[in-house]
């Protein structure tokens, strides 16, 4: 009977082997099957001989359709199992199986094993068409652990997502490869949308794992928090794979927001939004020459990191302008203003394409409300605003101005220096209600 533990040879295999192993995948065969005694078993690792001995003596079924399979163990493509000519089996892969992947999902399911954890590798879960590289059980929680060694759209990463949660099962992404697209220092990586949709937030961390199969390194980038839209701030975190406690996503890690290079950042960013934008095609840009003024000689109040502000893929200098633009321009002191207006107004420049949410499947619903929230939390220990309610924001100061780009680094020094002395008092970051 061929076993899971036979895939040692299949590690050995050259990089012909590895194209084959995508061909295979992409054209939807299968690697794993179930006997007529509904015992699962797999062709990976297993020495032609036994192959060619159980086709003899068994019959195997796809495990989600459940129709007979072929066994096919020829001297030119890797064996595999195949459906007979137009089965209506709706089962289709597009992701390449490589050695990389098969070497992790051997670490990972040994990894499983060390822990004493109950483990089935590439089990079929028909209520929801998932099949996990592992499916893991503890006495609480049931986990769906992915490796995932190459790109696939955000929105498939969402939908897979969504339907582990919606059968009670936490989905658990691993990369195959390092936690991020590149690394610009110690502190600073570059993430597109596909690494933020595989992200997982715990207690105000946000945090991604990956895994090198060559050198058998389990890496963790943990307290990550954007600067722009593809760069954030991150601190890389690794062990050999042996020295990693499952389970891994509730790492705990000081939730503080990084204020020492923000304002550097940020002006690099307005310096490169103002250099390449598109008056006419950019929103932010028109509203600010619309209300007459200049992207350098902003408000330092606009533009300053919080809590959630990963929720918009915008960064906080084009939502926090716009909330000005839209709401606050024209309140006088003390008169009232509700977050719910503020994110009626916010709402509708989000369906009109002017501001972009991230698609985020592993971290709360809705969270752009939440940032909005925590905007004026911050505003209000600033001195801009009271609470006059629990939906309520009272004005108690306008917004100061510079005039020229000297004051504006002076400004925004001393309100840096500000948001410093709020998060020390808050020790573990800024204030959430």
């Amino acid at each position: 009977m061929l076993a899971y533990s036979l895939i040692q040879e299949s590690l050995r295999r050259t990089n012909s082997d590895d194209e084959e192993y995508s061909t295979l995948e992409r054209s939807g065969v299968l690697l794993t099957a179930y006997t007529k005694e509904g015992e699962l078993v797999t062709l990976i690792g297993a020495a032609r001989e036994q192959i060619l001995q159980s086709r003899e003596k068994e019959t195997f079924f796809c495990p989600i359709c459940e129709e007979p399979l072929i066994l096919k163990a020829g001297h030119v493509r890797i064996p595999h199992f195949s459906h007979r000519r137009f089965s209506p089996c709706t089962y289709v892969s597009t992701e390449p199986e490589s050695r990389k992947h098969l070497k992790g999902k051997q670490d990972l399911y040994e990894w499983c094993k060390s822990h004493q954890l109950p483990v089935l590798l590439e089990h079929y879960l028909p209520e929801i068409k998932q099949r996990p590289d592992l499916l893991v059980r503890t006495e609480d929680r049931t986990y769906a652990i992915e490796f995932q060694c190459t790109p696939i759209p955000v929105k498939s990463v969402a939908k897979r997502t969504s339907r582990y949660l919606s059968a009670g099962i936490t989905p658990v992404w691993i990369l195959g490869g390092m936690p991020y697209h590149k690394k610009r220092n110690n502190q600073t990586f570059e993430w597109n949308e596909y690494y933020w949709s595989l992200s997982v937030k715990y207690d105000q961390n946000i945090l991604l794992a990956g895994y090198e199969p060559d050198h058998e390194i389990f890496s963790l980038l943990t307290r990550v928090t954007p600067y722009t839209p593809r760069k954030v701030f991150g601190r890389l975190r690794q062990w050999p794979i042996s020295q990693v406690d499952f389970p891994f996503c509730h790492f705990r890690d000081s939730s503080d927001i990084p204020l020492k290079n923000w304002l550097a950042e940020k002006r690099n960013w307005m310096q490169q939004k103002v250099r390449y934008g598109n008056l006419a095609r950019d929103p932010f840009l028109e509203a600010v020459y619309t209300n007459k003024k200049n992207p350098f000689l902003l408000s330092p109040v606009i533009g300053i990191p919080v809590f959630y502000m990963e929720s918009f893929i915008s960064h906080p200098v084009e939502w926090q302008f716009f909330i000005w633009a839209d709401c606050l321009k024209q309140i006088n002191l003390n008169k009232n203003i509700s977050l719910k207006y503020i994110t009626y107004k916010l709402q509708t420049r989000i369906k009109k394409g002017e501001l972009s949410l991230r698609i985020l499947p592993m971290h709360e619903r809705d969270q752009w409300k939440k940032a909005i929230a925590h905007y004026f939390q911050l505003l209000e220990q600033l001195f801009y605003f009271q609470q006059a309610g629990k939906d309520l924001y009272r004005s108690s100061a306008p917004f100061p101005w510079p005039s020229h780009v000297d004051q504006t680094g002076r400004m925004e020094a001393d309100l840096f220096t500000a948001l410093a002395k709020i998060q020390d008092k808050c020790l573990a970051g800024f204030s959430i209600q």
